[in-house]
Parts: C-alpha cells; structure tokens; sequence
C-alpha cells in the first residue's frame, strides 16, 4: 500500500487576493501548485496586473501546473461570476474544487462612532458580501463538484477585538458566521466543507511594516505578538497559513467542517 499524501492532483483551486507575491494567498496559491492543484490568481487593480500575472507564469514554470491570472472585485455579484467564467477558461475546466476567499482587509482604523457609511460598504463588502458572492458563483457558476473544498481567510481579532480595527473585527466575525451557515446549506445537499482559517501575527507585504524592522526583524509590537505564542518564539510565517490550507482542502480533512482553526502558534486557544 502507498503511503497517503496530500496530493491535489487533478484539482482546480481559485484563491482570491492572491496577487502580492508575500501574502497569504499567493502562499496559499503556492502550495496547491507545487502539490499538483492548477490555480487561479486574482487580483483587482490594473497596477497588480503585472505581478499577479508574474505570479502565475512563475507557478507554471516551477511546479509545471496550470496557472492563470483573473481579475475583478470579489464585493460586486456580476463581477464575482466573472472571475469564476475567466478561472474556468483560463484553467481549461469545467467546474472549480477549492475555493479560498482570501480577498479582504481592513479599510479604515476609525472608530466605530466616526465611520462612515462607505467605510462600512467597504469593509462589509470585501469580507462579508464578497464570501457569499464568491461561494455563490463557484458553487453555480463554477460547477463545485461534491468533495469541493471552501476556505475563508478570517483573522483572529474576531475574537481578541483589537483595538483601533473594530469594524473590521466585526465584519471578520459575521464572515465566522457565514462560515458555519454555508457549512450547513452545502454539506448535505452538495458534499462541500466549508472552514475558516483566521492567521495570527504574519509579516506579508501588507502586516510587515506593523512587526517588523526594515531588516526584518521583529520590531516592538512584533517582539508583544510573539510572546503571545504557545508554539515557538518567533512570528508566524506564509508557509504556516500556507500548510494549514492544503491540509484543509485534502481529502484528508473530509469530516471537517463548520470550523474556525487558529493559525496563530496558540495566540488563540481554545478550551
């Protein structure tokens, strides 16, 4: 008997925010590619065009698995269908497996009696609206077979309300919600997990300047973060959020669902 692996071969996997070269999603994107998954990058501004599209050609070349680069804002419901159409021509298929909806991100660090009502679209769209839209276009649009695999990037100030982002750790907490909810409509009827993987600290292209020196190292607050940690002294890397992911969309991780997984070293713990 061979031994079991976590191979995705013959899979297709769409991860949203994907287009920085250090971020969560190209990592995440990385580790499907290189464990025989062919990926979509998305990206959304025409100035991210070049890397995401980089990106892609890169991953072909290295792993020697389909990459394509897609483009548009996963908050808007057309455009969410669009970027499923182009994932399916770009990656030559008929149906998408995994779905990672990793696009997000904090907008504003107001407090929540100075937002405003754009700030609060802003927000609720890239991290609520934009998981059910993506989830609602994969799943018809892009024909998710049963065994699919969804995974939302949450965060865990969901559940430590870190001051200064409030309203994102509220719209975090609703995409949780949505978390369980979606396990419960596409389980049974479709065969499809749905889980939430909320990173600690990570230095990536975006976080970095809040942890760490120019030369790397962990700066003041980095140095407070990673006290916090159970696991090892040190702050959580790509590769960390990158092996939890492909974890979670193999077969192996079948009778998970419904979950919210701390990639944090134990930053949060559960009891």
């Amino acid at each position: 008997m061979s031994p079991d692996t976590l191979s995705l071969a013959g899979k297709t996997a769409l991860v949203t925010g994907s287009g920085r070269s250090n971020g969560l999603g190209a990592g995440i994107a990385k580790a499907f590619a290189r464990n025989g998954a062919s990926v979509a990058i998305h990206y959304v501004s025409e100035k991210s065009r070049s890397g995401a599209e980089k990106l892609a050609a890169d991953i072909a070349n290295e792993y020697g698995s389909k990459a394509t680069a897609v483009r548009g804002s996963v908050g808007d419901y057309d455009t969410a269908r669009s970027i499923v159409e182009q994932t399916l021509k770009g990656l030559q298929t008929d149906h998408i497996d995994i779905l990672v909806n990793n696009a997000g991100g904090a907008g504003t660090t107001q407090n929540l009696i100075e937002v405003t009502p754009e700030n609060i679209e802003q927000e609720f769209g890239l991290n609520v609206f934009g998981v059910i839209y993506m989830t609602q276009a994969v799943v018809g649009v892009g024909k998710m077979p049963r065994g699919g695999r969804i995974v939302n990037v949450g965060s865990i100030t969901s559940k430590t309300c870190v001051a200064g982002t409030s309203l994102y750790n509220a719209a975090k907490a609703a995409q949780d919600s949505l978390t369980a909810g979606l396990a419960s409509d596409l389980g049974r009827t479709h065969g499809i997990t749905v889980n939430t993987l909320a990173p600690g600290p990570i230095p990536t292209d975006a976080s970095a300047p809040y942890l760490t020196n120019p030369d790397g190292s962990p700066n003041p607050i980095g140095n407070s973060m990673a006290a916090l940690s159970r696991a090892e002294d040190r702050l959580g890397t790509v590769e960390d959020m990158a092996d939890a992911a492909l974890l979670l969309v193999s077969e192996k991780s079948r009778w998970i669902t419904a979950q919210w997984i701390s990639v944090s070293g134990g930053v949060v713990a559960t009891m």
